[in-house]
This record gives C-alpha cells, sequence and structure tokens, in this order.
C-alpha cells in the first residue's frame, strides 16, 4: 500500500462515524474529516508536522472519546441503579443535553443500535493508529535514488536532505562502473530495461497526472458544481448552480480560464461546500430542529432537510425524515464529493506551483548561493551521463521533462534544419523553463536532443532510433488527425443538436416558454442556410437557456403556492430531476455558441492574413520574416514534413479526397434513391400511431394523392413534387402548434367557442389535454417525421428529380449503375486505399515473419549498445569497438538485403492476390447486374398477373359494394389489353377512396348504433326456412349496420382493417414503377423491347431438337404458346369440378360449344366472345354476392313459404340469400380460367405477327390428308427413331407409346366407378385395344374423328355429371326415400362442401367415394395431350416406321 493509499483509508471510517451517528461527538470527526484533503501526503518531513499532528490528534481523540462513553454509561447505571433520576429521563433537559453532545444511555436499546453509539469511536481509534503506525513505519525506510527521483515531492526533499543523497548518488555511479563485468551482462542488461520502464512509467504518470491537473479537474469541478446545485435547488444550493451556469457560459464564449481566479473560486467554493456541510449535519440535532422545524419556511428555502429525527420514547432509534425524497440522501454526498475534489485540486496546486515567478526566483536563489557542492554537483553529472547513455531520445525528453532542474546540456533546442542551436545564446535574458512555448498553443515543434561529447560515438545509433521514433510519431499523429477531423465534424454539425435539443425541450416540457424553442427551431429548421441562421441565433439560445434553467431553478425550490405562486402554463413547480434534462439541452447551445465563436475567430485571421499579403510590400514581409527566425527560428513538424516530401503528402491527400469522394458519393447516391422511402414511412407511421383523428387522416390523404399522381400521370406528379412536400411541411408545424397549445387550460374554451364543436368532435379532430407520456408521443413523431420531410426537400428532392427524368437520357458512359469503367475504377480505388503507402497490403504471415525478425534484431541492438556503453567508459578500447561496430554495420546491410527481397517477393505474391480479389468482385458486380435485370424482366412479365390476382382476391375476401368496382375494371381489363393502364389508374384511385373512408369511420363521433336497424324475425308461416337457420340469418342475427354492406366497420386495429388495401395501393404503384423502370433501362441503354416476352431470349424453334437443356428452354419460353388452348380446356373442367352447381354447368355447355368448333383457327374466332363471357358472368356473379342491402330488413322472393325452394337448392343456383350467402371462394377458379383465356386471346393474336412465328415457330395444324409414307422424307422435324439422344428416346416414348398409356388411362377411369357412364370409357377402351393397330396407319382425318369422339364423350360425362348434381345437392332427401335405384345407377353424390347432408341411411347409402369427376378430368387431360400427338410432324415419323416394320414382316 502507498502512503497516500494508507491515509485516504481514514476516508471510509470517519465517514461511517459522521453518517451512522449524529451528535456533538461526531460532529468533531467531521471537523477531522473536512481536515483530511487540506493536510500533505505523510513523508518524513511531514510526519514530524502537521500531518502527524493531525494521525496523533485523531488517535487521542478517538480514544478520548471512548473512555468518556465508558464513564458516561457506568455513572448512568449506577444513579439509576440508586433511582437517584428518574427511570423515564429522556428527553429531560439534562438528558437532551447530554445526548446531543454525544452521550446517550442504550437503555432499551436493540443490539444494533446499541452497537452503533460506540462503535464509532472504537473503528476510529482502531483505525487511526493503525494508519499512525504505519505511515510512521514506512517514511523511516531510507528513500533510495530510484524511488525518490521519480516522486512527486523529490525536489522538496532534495532541497532538505542533500548530504543523505549523495551515498545513493555514489552507488549509482557505482553501479556503471561494476555494469563492465563481463559476467554480469546479462543481469545488468535486465536491470537496465526494468530502469528504463520505470522511468518510462514515471514521466507518463507524471504527465498524465498534470493533464488531470490542468484540464479534467476543471472539467470535474464543474460537473460536480452543476450536479450539487440541481440536486436540491435551494438558497444555498443556488450559488453552485450559479457558478456553474456561469462557467459554461464563460466556456461557450471562447474565454479562457484565468488559473488564479479559477483556483480562488476553488477556494471559496471549498470553504462554503464545507460550511454548507457542517450547517447541514448540526441540523440533524435535536436543538436545530426545534429552533427551525423540518417544514418551516427558512429549512426550505436555505435547503437544510431533517435527514434524521429524534423521538423521546426511543432516543437511541435512528428515524428517517418523513418527507424524504432520494435527493435529499444524495446532497450530503454530493456535498462531500465536491469538497474533497476542490480540496484536494486546491493541495495539488499549492505542492506544484508553475507560475514563472517562481522560476526566476529559483534561478536567482541559485545564482546568489549555490547551495550544492561539489559533490551534489557531481552526482547530477553522473546521473545526466547515466540517462544520456542508457535511455532513448523520447525517454530523455520525458525524464528531462520530469526533473526538478534544468541544465545548459539539457536544454531541448528547436531547429530549423536539424542542426542544433543555442537558444540561450540566442535570448540569454529569457530562462530556460520559458523556451519557445507560444508555438506549442497552434502545432507541435520539432525537437532535437543536444548531443554532448560524450555521446558522439552512438550519434548514428540515435539516428536510426529517431526515424522509428519519427515513423511512430506518423502514426500517432495521423490517428490524432483522424480523431480531430471526426471531432471537428461533429462539432460543425452542432448545430443539428441544438435544433434537435430545442424540439425535445419544448416538447418533454410543455409551456409558453418552451413553445418559443418550438416555434425557434422548426423556423430554423425550415430555412434552406440553416447552420448559418444557427449559428446567428446561438447567443440569443444561450441567453435565453440560461434565463429558462435560472428561472426553473426558482420554481424548483420546496415552496408552498403562498409562497411562490405559480404562473399558470409559464412556470410550475416540477422535480428538481428535470433540470438535468434542461442542462443537457443547453450544453448543445453552448456547444454551437462556442463552435460559432471558434469558426469567426477562424474567419478573422484568415481575412487579416490575405488583407497583409495584399497589402504588405515585400520589404515589410522579409523584416517580419527576419523578426519571426530571430525571434524563435522554428518551423512545425508539419512545415517540415510538407518541405521534405510535398509530393508524397499530396498524393495521399489525393487519394484521401478521391476515397471519401467515392464513399460520400456512394452514401448520397443512397439516400438520394431511397429517403424517399422513409418519407413514405413515416407517413404510415404519423398516421397509423395511436387513436385514428381528423389529422391523422389528413396527413392519409396527402399521402394518398402521392401516389395517386405517381400512378395515373408521372411528369405532373414530378412537377409538383416540390410543392407538395413544402405543403406537408407546412402542415406538419400546424399541426404541432394546434396540438402544443391546446394543452394550454384557456385554448380548450377557445377552440368550443370558435368552432362551436363539443369536446368529442374536437378531440376526433385531434385536439385533446394528454399526459406528459402521451404528449411527448403525439408531438414527436410529427416533430420526426418534419424533419425526415425537411432533409429530403433541402438535400435530396432536386437530385431526386435528375435521377427520375425519364425524358433526360444519358449515354450509358455516364450512367453510374451501367458504366463498366466507372465500377471497375471505384472498386480498385476502394482496395487500393486498403493497402500500404507503399501499394500493398500486409499479408498476416508476413507481419509475423516482420515481427519476429524485429524483435530480435532490437535485442541484438540492444545487446550490442549495451556492450558499446560499457566498453566506452574504458579508454583502453574504443579501436575494438570501432571494428566491431563496422562489422556490425556490414552485417545488418546484408540482413537488410535479404529482408528486403524477401518482402518484395512477398508483396508481389499479395498483389496477386489483391488483384485476383478484384476481378472475382468485379465479376460478382457483373453477375449482381445481370440478376438485377433478370428480375426486373420476370417482374414485367408476371406483374399483371400478380396485380390483378390479388385484387381479386381481396374482393373475394371482402365482399362489398367498394370492392364492385375492382371486380368489373379487372374483368374486362383482362380480356381487353388495352384497357389495363385505365383500370391500374381506376383502381388505385378508388383505393385510396376506400382508405379515407374506412379510416373516416374509424371516428368516435360516427356511431353505428345510431342508424343501424333491427329487423323483426318472421314467423313461421312466413317463411320456408326453419327456426335454427333465422338464427343465422344476417337480418336477425343482430342489428343490421348498412355500412357494413357497402364495405365499412368498426375495428380495434386499423392497420389490420387497412393490410389489404394499402398491399392493393402497393402493387399497383410497384406495377407502374416497373414499367417505368424498364422503360427508363431501355432509354438509358438504347435498348429495345424484346418481341416475345420470354425468359431466354436466345432459344428459337430451331434449338428444340438440339437437346434436353435446349428442349426444356424452349418450353419454359413458349409453353403456353404451344399449349396454352388445352391449358385454358383443363381450367374449364377444373371450374366445373370444384362449383358443381348451376354456373358451372354454364361453364361446361360453352366447353362444348368451343370443342365442336375442332380446328383451331375456328376456335380462334369464337374465343373473343368466351373471354367476353368470362368477364361478364364473373361480374354478375359477385353482384350476387353482394346482394341487395340488409338495412331494410326485406328478404329474398325465394324464401316465401309458397315457394320449393330450400337452402341446398338455392346454394346450388348460386341465389343470394341472407342465410346461405353465396361462397365468393369460386369466382376464384373463375377467375384463374378467365385469366388464361385471355392469355390465350393474345396467343391467338401473336400467331398472326411474322416475328413471333420464327421465333417460337407456328402453330397451324398438320394437314389431313397426309399420307405418312410419302410424307416422311419431307417431313420438317428430324426423324428420332433410331435415339441419337436422350432427347429422342423420350421422343419415342411420347410419341409412340403415350397411345397406349391413354388407352390404360380410359380403362382405369371405366373402372375405379361402377356406374352407367364409366360402361362408355370401358366399350371405348376395348374398340381401340382391339383395332388400335390398324388404326394407327389409317390417315389423320380418321384418327382425329374416332378420338374425338372419344373427347366428346368425356365433356358429355362431365357435363350429365355437373347437372345430376342438383339431384345429388339439391333434392337428395327425396331421392333417398324414392329414387335409391337412380342414385346407385348414376353414382349420384355431392362432393362440393357446404350443402346440407342426410344422415347414413342402411336402406340407401351415398357413393360418395364412387362421385366426381376427377378420374374424368384426368382422362381428358390425357385425351387432349393424345390428339396433338396425333396432329404433330413427328407422328408422322412414327407411322412410318410401323408401315416399314409390317412390309418387313411381310418379306
Amino acid at each position: 500500500l502507498s502512503i497516500p493509499g494508507l491515509t485516504n483509508m481514514l476516508f471510509f471510517p470517519l465517514s461511517t462515524a459522521c453518517a451512522f451517528r449524529y451528535n456533538g461527538l461526531s460532529f468533531v470527526y467531521l471537523i477531522y474529516l473536512l481536515l483530511i484533503p487540506l493536510f500533505s501526503e505523510p513523508t518524513k518531513t511531514t510526519m514530524q508536522g502537521h500531518t502527524g499532528r493531525l494521525l496523533k490528534s485523531l488517535c487521542f481523540t478517538s480514544l478520548s472519546f471512548l473512555l468518556l462513553h465508558i464513564i458516561f454509561q457506568i455513572t448512568i447505571n449506577s444513579l439509576e441503579a440508586g433511582k437517584k433520576i428518574e427511570p423515564n429521563f429522556n428527553c429531560s433537559t439534562w438528558e437532551k443535553t447530554l445526548r446531543q453532545i454525544g452521550f446517550e444511555s442504550v437503555k432499551g436499546a436493540d443490539a444494533g443500535n446499541g452497537i452503533r453509539v460506540f462503535v464509532p469511536d472504537i473503528g476510529m481509534f482502531i483505525a487511526s493508529l493503525t494508519i499512525w503506525l504505519v505511515c510512521r513505519k514506512v517514511v523511516q525506510k531510507p528513500v533510495t535514488e530510484d524511488a525518490a527521483q521519480y516522486n512527486m515531492q523529490f525536489e522538496n526533499e532534495e532541497m532538505a536532505g542533500r548530504e543523505k543523497l549523495e551515498p545513493d548518488d555514489a552507488l549509482i555511479y557505482e553501479d556503471l562502473d561494476v555494469e563492465g563485468c563481463d559476467g554480469e551482462e546479462f543481469e545488468e542488461t535486465t536491470k537496465l530495461k526494468l530502469l528504463r520502464r520505470i522511468a518510462s512509467l514515471a514521466s507518463k504518470l507524471k504527465e498524465l497526472i498534470g493533464k488531470i491537473i490542468t484540464t479534467a479537474g476543471k472539467v470535474v469541478v464543474t460537473i460536480l458544481l452543476g450536479s450539487t446545485g440541481m440536486m436540491l435547488p435551494s438558497l444555498t444550493s443556488a450559488v453552485y448552480f450559479f457558478v456553474f451556469l456561469g462557467l459554461c457560459t464563460w466556456w461557450s464564449c471562447c474565454q479562457v480560464f484565468d488559473p488564479l481566479i479559477f483556483s480562488c473560486l476553488c477556494v471559496l467554493m471549498a470553504i462554503f461546500s464545507a460550511g454548507h456541510l457542517i450547517g447541514l449535519y448540526l441540523y440533524q440535532l435535536q436543538f436545530f430542529q426545534e429552533v427551525v422545524p423540518p417544514g418551516d419556511f427558512y429549512a426550505r428555502l436555505f435547503g437544510v432537510s431533517a435527514i434524521v429525527q429524534t423521538n423521546c420514547s426511543s432516543t437511541w432509534r435512528i428515524i428517517a425524515g418523513e418527507e424524504n425524497v432520494w435527493y435529499h440522501y444524495v446532497n450530503p454526498i454530493l456535498l462531500l464529493v465536491m469538497y474533497y475534489t476542490l480540496a484536494t485540486l486546491i493541495r495539488l496546486w499549492l505542492q506544484e506551483p508553475v507560475t514563472d515567478d517562481e522560476g526566476k526566483s529559483d534561478n536567482r536563489e541559485e545564482d546568489k548561493e549555490p547551495a550544492c557542492s561539489s559533490a551534489p554537483m557531481e552526482a547530477k553529472r553522473r546521473r545526466s551521463l547515466w540517462y544520456a547513455s542508457h535511455y532513448p531520445t523520447d525517454e530523455r525528453k520525458l525524464l528531462s521533462m520530469t526533473q526538478d532542474e534544468y541544465k545548459p546540456s539539457d536544454v531541448l533546442l528547436v531547429t530549423v534544419n536539424g542542426t542544433p542551436v543555442d537558444y540561450h545564446s540566442i535570448h540569454p535574458t529569457l530562462p530556460m523553463e520559458n523556451g519557445p512555448a507560444k508555438a506549442d498553443m497552434y502545432s507541435t515543434p520539432q525537437y532535437k536532443w543536444e548531443p554532448s561529447d560524450d555521446m558522439s560515438e552512438k550519434k548514428e545509433e540515435e539516428e536510426e532510433e529517431e526515424g522509428e521514433e519519427f515513423n511512430e510519431e506518423e502514426k500517432e499523429n495521423s490517428k490524432v488527425h483522424a480523431m480531430v477531423s471526426v471531432f471537428h465534424f461533429i462539432m460543425k454539425q452542432s448545430y443539428i443538436c441544438a435544433l434537435i435539443a430545442m424540439m425535445a425541450w419544448s416538447i418533454t416540457y410543455h409551456s409558453w416558454l418552451t413553445f418559443v424553442l418550438l416555434i425557434w427551431s422548426c423556423t430554423l429548421w425550415m430555412i434552406r442556410n440553416r447552420r448559418k441562421y444557427a449559428m446567428i441565433s446561438s447567443p440569443f439560445m444561450v441567453v435565453y437557456g440560461n434565463l429558462l434553467l435560472m428561472l426553473q431553478y426558482i420554481w424548483s425550490i420546496k415552496l408552498h403556492k403562498h409562497e411562490l405562486p405559480e404562473i399558470e402554463d409559464f412556470l410550475v413547480r416540477k422535480a428538481p430531476g428535470e433540470l438535468a434534462s434542461k442542462i443537457l439541452f443547453t450544453i448543445t447551445f453552448w456547444l454551437l455558441l462556442r463552435q460559432h465563436l471558434t469558426e469567426k475567430k477562424a474567419l478573422q485571421l484568415k481575412e487579416a492574413s490575405l488583407s497583409e499579403v495584399k497589402i504588405g510590400s515585400d520589404e515589410e514581409n522579409e523584416e517580419k520574416g527576419k523578426d519571426r527566425v530571430w525571434a524563435y527560428e522554428l518551423y512545425t513538424k508539419d512545415e517540415l514534413q510538407e518541405r521534405e516530401v510535398p509530393e508524397e503528402e499530396e498524393e495521399d491527400e489525393d487519394d484521401e479526397q478521391d476515397i471519401m469522394k467515392v464513399l460520400g458519393k456512394l452514401v448520397m447516391a443512397m439516400f438520394i434513391k431511397y429517403w424517399i422511402y422513409v418519407c413514405g414511412g413515416m407517413f404510415f407511421f404519423v398516421s397509423f400511431e395511436g387513436r385514428i383523428v381528423m389529422y391523422k387522416i389528413i396527413y392519409m390523404m396527402l399521402f394518398l394523392f402521392c401516389v395517386v399522381l405517381y400512378q395515373v400521370h408521372y411528369e405532373w406528379w414530378r412537377r409538383i413534387l416540390k410543392y407538395f412536400w413544402m405543403s406537408v411541411v407546412v402542415y406538419t408545424m400546424l399541426v404541432l402548434i394546434f396540438i402544443y397549445t391546446y394543452q394550454f387550460e384557456s385554448f380548450g374554451s377557445l377552440w368550443k367557442n370558435m368552432t362551436g364543436l363539443d369536446e368529442n368532435k374536437l378531440e376526433d379532430l385531434g385536439l385533446e389535454r394528454f399526459s406528459v407520456a402521451m404528449l411527448f408521443t403525439r408531438i414527436f413523431i410529427p416533430t420526426s417525421f418534419l424533419l425526415v420531410c425537411i432533409l429530403h426537400l433541402h438535400y435530396f428532392h432536386d437530385h431526386f428529380l435528375q435521377l427520375t427524368d425519364l425524358k433526360a437520357v444519358t449515354s450509358k458512359q455516364d450512367n453510374t449503375i451501367y458504366s463498366h469503367a466507372k465500377v471497375n475504377g471505384r472498386v480498385y480505388l476502394i482496395i487500393n486505399r486498403l493497402v500500404h503507402q507503399d501499394g500493398s497490403l500486409p499479408d498476416i504471415t508476413m507481419m509475423s515473419l516482420t515481427a519476429g525478425n524485429e524483435k530480435e534484431e532490437d535485442k541484438n541492438l540492444e545487446e550490442h549498445g549495451d556492450k558499446s556503453t560499457e566498453e566506452s567508459s574504458e579508454e583502453g578500447r574504443e579501436g575494438e569497438d570501432e571494428k566491431e561496430k563496422d562489422k556490425e554495420k556490414e552485417e545488418n546491410e546484408e540482413d537488410d538485403d535479404s529482408e528486403a527481397e524477401e518482402t518484395t517477393d512477398l508483396k508481389n505474391k499479395w498483389h496477386l492476390v489483391i488483384d485476383r480479389l478484384t476481378v472475382l468482385f468485379l465479376k460478382f458486380l457483373e453477375y449482381f447486374h445481370k440478376m438485377q435485370v433478370f428480375v426486373w424482366w420476370l417482374l414485367e412479365l408476371h406483374i399483371i398477373k400478380i396485380v390483378s390476382s390479388y385484387i381479386l382476391w381481396v374482393t373475394v375476401k371482402e365482399v362489398s359494394l367498394f370492392n364492385f368496382v375492382f371486380v368489373i375494371a379487372w374483368a374486362l381489363a383482362l380480356p381487353y389489353a388495352q384497357l389495363r393502364p385505365l383500370a391500374s389508374s381506376i383502381c388505385t384511385v378508388w383505393t385510396c377512396v376506400i382508405i379515407i373512408c374506412k379510416m373516416l369511420y374509424q371516428l368516435t363521433s360516427i356511431n353505428p348504433a345510431t342508424f343501424s336497424s333491427n329487423c323483426t324475425r318472421p314467423w313461421e308461416n312466413e317463411t320456408n326456412a326453419k327456426k335454427e337457420e333465422l338464427k343465422s340469418s344476417v337480418l336477425y342475427s343482430g342489428p343490421v349496420d348498412p355500412a357494413e354492406w357497402v364495405g365499412l366497420r368498426k375495428s380495434d386495429s386499423l392497420l389490420v382493417y387497412l393490410r389489404n388495401n394499402l398491399l392493393m395501393l402497393a402493387i399497383l404503384a410497384f406495377e407502374v414503377t416497373i414499367y417505368r423502370h424498364q422503360e427508363y433501362y431501355r432509354c438509358r441503354n438504347n435498348l429495345t423491347a424484346p418481341v416475345t416476352k420470354t425468359i431466354f431470349h436466345d432459344i428459337t424453334r430451331v434449338h428444340l431438337d438440339d437437346g434436353i437443356l435446349n428442349c426444356a428452354k424452349y418450353f419454359i419460353n413458349y409453353f403456353f404458346y404451344k399449349f396454352g388452348l388445352e391449358t385454358c380446356f383443363l381450367m374449364s373442367v377444373n371450374v366445373i369440378g370444384q362449383r358443381m352447381d348451376f354456373y358451372a354447368m354454364i361453364h361446361a355447355f360453352w366447353l362444348i360449344a368451343v370443342l365442336y368448333r375442332r380446328r383451331r383457327k375456328a376456335i380462334a374466332e369464337i374465343w373473343p366472345k368466351y373471354c367476353c363471357f368470362l368477364g361478364c358472368i364473373i361480374i354478375f356473379q359477385y353482384f350476387l354476392c353482394i346482394g341487395i342491402p340488409p338495412a331494410p330488413c326485406k328478404d329474398y322472393p325465394w324464401r316465401n313459404p309458397q315457394t320449393s325452394f330450400n337452402s341446398n337448392i338455392i346454394k346450388w343456383l348460386y341465389f343470394p340469400d341472407f342465410i346461405v350467402r353465396p361462397n365468393p371462394v369460386f369466382l376464384v377458379y373463375d377467375f384463374m380460367l378467365l385469366l388464361c383465356a385471355s392469355l390465350q386471346r393474345q396467343t391467338f393474336e401473336d400467331e398472326n405477327k411474322a416475328a413471333v412465328r420464327i421465333m417460337a415457330g407456328d402453330n397451324v395444324e398438320i394437314c389431313m390428308n397426309l399420307d405418312a409414307a410419302s410424307f416422311s422424307q419431307h417431313n420438317p422435324v428430324p426423324d428420332f427413331i433410331h435415339c441419337r439422344s436422350y432427347l429422342d428416346m423420350y421422343k419415342v416414348i411420347i410419341f409412340s407409346y403415350l397411345f397406349w398409356f391413354v388407352l390404360t388411362i380410359i380403362f382405369i377411369t371405366g373402372t375405379t366407378r361402377i356406374s352407367i357412364f364409366c360402361m362408355g370409357y370401358l366399350v371405348a377402351c376395348f374398340y381401340f385395344l382391339l383395332f388400335g393397330g390398324d388404326l394407327l396407319l389409317k390417315p389423320i382425318r380418321s384418327i382425329l374423328r374416332y378420338w374425338d369422339w372419344l373427347i366428346a364423350y368425356n365433356v358429355f360425362v362431365i357435363t350429365m355429371k355437373n347437372i345430376l348434381s342438383i339431384g345429388a345437392c339439391g333434392y337428395i332427401h327425396a331421392l333417398i326415400n324414392n329414387s335409391c335405384w337412380l342414385i346407385q345407377a348414376f353414382s349420384l353424390a355431392c362432393t362440393v362442401k357446404g350443402y346440407k347432408m342426410p344422415e347414413d341411411d342402411s336402406k340407401c347409402k351415398l357413393p360418395s367415394g364412387e362421385a366426381g369427376i376427377i378420374w374424368d378430368s384426368i382422362c381428358f387431360a390425357f385425351l387432349l395431350l393424345q390428339r396433338r400427338v396425333f396432329m404433330s410432324y413427328y407422328f408422322l415419323h412414327v407411322v412410318a416406321d410401323i408401315k416399314a416394320s409390317q412390309i418387313l414382316a411381310s418379306r
């Protein structure tokens, strides 16, 4: 343990004795506690002076108190035993007096409180005695030279005892002589290293302590003054608080603290805080609390709080104050910490004087009486030689800084070109300590150590060391320069922090005074050159902020309303803790003012220097130059480096500027492109946070207006975008002002009188009074949105308009995104900045190798250096040293050459790695760009499908009159492509209308109960519905809200309620974005839109037979082009099978009508009518799903008792009903059929285009009268029969054996179920199995005739099953009772969910497993596929092969 640590340990027992016992004895300990930091640390001198007396007196005092306690307890117990005093003597005059002195009876006390009375004295006696003995033992030890020369008080002790230090110097000198022995070289080397480390640590420690004293001490004192002042506002604490404000304001005005004035201020504050602590401690005694009660006006005014109170029934118990809060207990602790900090700083300042006068007086004393005898002077000289021979250059500098006296041989000289200059010969009148110190304020001078005569042989070694030190200093300076530049950048942006602090202050603490800050900050935010005007107004910010702090401090004093009345909405009494956050806000004002004044001074200096250059003549400049050289003759390190290596620095600066420009442009480009999405997200955040009110709906209106205009007219949108953001900013400011001002008491009645609205309607507008937390969120969110919009308007808007201008098409080379040259240049620039200054990145292995070599070289150099220093002390070995040095130099040069070759090889390898990584990274960028282009193209192909599908899915999930517009738009736009842009625009506008209506309906002023209908349930003879069914009816299940039929309802979570509409709006905006992006991309790159909408643009009909991969690519491109018609037929059968109702029957009739045309060209002629039918039937069915409004309480006519409709029949007929509503999911299948039919219509149109036929091939059907054998040699497709590739093998399987596989499917379809319809499949299967071989050899016309009859039968079965489903689903009860044979013969069973089926009857079981058209649909798909095989040119090769086989067999 160190001596200061031992003495500081007295703080804990003393503070404990004062905190756990409040009386006169503990008050004495408090005095000791306050005296400890004022006394010097224990040394041999001080232990014989005041410090020793203080420790002795503390031991004697604590022992005396302990003995007096024992005497008092014996006396009081004996008197009580002799009944000479009354038993209940508590709070009597003599007892109260003795107790407050420190002597109290522990009668009836528990163990803890009994110990509390005696332990402070016992503990203090043991602690003080122990510390006194330890300090006395430590200081009696002899102080060695190694410890003394680094002691902070070595200067004072050396002056007092130079005679005792002389033997130590002699010992060091003997050590230097002994070091010449060869046997102890290793031990002396370790000792030198240890001494060197100790010296460096001591110098760094002293430098750190000096910085803490000069800089951090002031900061800590200022922080403690502010913390103590605001902890418990009162008249006494106001002294600390106002001093704190004064210091911070003085600092913000760029004024320097005078050390003398600041020291005097610290002394005054220490005295005042000590008195404050003493007064606060004395107030805890019962006497002073009776004189001035705790709740008294003066006690509250001066901040004197009763931490403990006394109860006469149990005087030995500590009772905490009744109204105390946590800051009442923290306040004394802060006071004590502040006092100790101030006292410690004062003591350190007194022990280390740094003024010029003291230095001069010391020099004068040295001149008048040379107290140092010859022996001490020799010791100093030896010590300096020892330092010079054993320490590196920088450590010698640090050690010279730590020495108490300077010598002419140790002076640090400032040089111009590296040669030593005797500073004192230039200016001998100035003291040595007052060297050229003014330059240190602005730059780092280049110092050189003046070599002595004894050090000439080590000049080369020192130059090498200085070169290494110079490189290390350069690295450190670059790091410091980077940190300084970052700090300067932060300081330059301090105006942003100040503006945000103004808004946060006004939002957090609501009053008319802070409302000024809100208007002030919003005004500055709206100004374009806000930084300039923020700087100009910074003095007013500081003055106004200080004024608010002072007013808040005064009103935070704990006074009653009649003592200090509150001013409503201006000054309200609040908790002291709020002062801390307000001080944090004010710090930004102080920083801004300091930055403003700093920049102003820099500008004035720059203007002054420019004026001197312009006005001053050459002669004056020369004279000034001479004066400056004569005065200091110095250049800073930066200037020397600029003169020595200007080209390298310029290159580095250019590289740094380039890399910063590149990174800055990348970040700026990202913000320009994507910041508008942040603004859009903030629109949603503002609109949907919390309860929906009118001002939030207006926010959403503004956003939706912007989206609609973007969708409908792009150029108009770009023109008004600036005015749109300006209107948003203005509106947000109005919202902030209205919400903020409505929180004042008088504004509620004012708004009611002005608008005539009641309180509920004002709340719907957004005007209501909030709590502090709610007010913060209500104002903070619009404020953040305001900042986001202002940033976009001022920084990114103009560039965004340039980026999104589709007309201003630049060349591909000028485009950053698609220019490979620019990308390559930027990548090479960024990677080159990763390398060393010599141009290569350090390899990890190389770094480890070189590090190991460097360590070995350092060890060798140290050993050689130590040997040379030892041998230099002997005069007879100088020649040998020179020879050894020459050998060492030659060896080092050879090692350097070999190392240089190794490092160059490693660097060359690393360059190859870097080049390879660069190429890979560029390839990655290229592939990533290609992937982006591919994704955009894929979205362009399929976005219309995504948009239409999602919109119809939303309309199906939420059936309402609002969504009927979407169904009409897309049901007509899909088959007619020219209507699709109009449909997108209509849907965008209508979606915005729906969103606004749904938001308006959430207002609390709209109450559905006021206009809902309550329908009366009919009697049993008035409807054909059952009683259980009526309970589920929309009319009778509850109040009927007419808005629900339109599409409006109340919702707890509005964002979830509007989720589908918002996603629909986003998809519609994304659709138009895709089209515009592709247009923009093609214009930028001089491209045209592809003829065919395919994935692989280089794959055509020619590549179909090249291989499996090209064949797969071809079908990915043109599958729907080739098989779209068959896909539509399958989708139609899917609709029939999924629905099995009246409209499925209509689809079946249309399928029969289309298939009846047989030829593709005939089908293409009727296809537009079919598409029109599909669109119209979807619109009509959705209208049926909407039905009539339920509000009039009128039921549908088929619910009359005269009709024979039941719920199953109504469902099969797809009639609207309030009990059994039509299933809107069926419309999804109809829509899928419509989508495929629309695409097929486009395919029919593309077939007539020559460019498409060249790319995809034609879809012309084969001539039905061709002879396969004669036409095979003229067949346009290659022969695949001999299987030359895997693709030919697949062709053989499909075209040769698919016919027999289809017959197998027909057989399975006929045998899986038992019904009359399955008999036809079996007959057809056996017929084709019997005559199939001969059938394949017939002409194509004959083959298709038989095959089309089979397809017709398949479609007939599907249609009949659909028609018979009315019996299976609607009249199943009657069929079970009367016609069970019919159910079994035709396998009648309802396969669609939602119908009410009877329970299982053992008399007539329903064939549910054998019903349905699943196998019929599978059979239909394979029949269509085989028909395409028959009509293919590839099939002719199969027929020709069969005929050839038969001819060969007949021979």
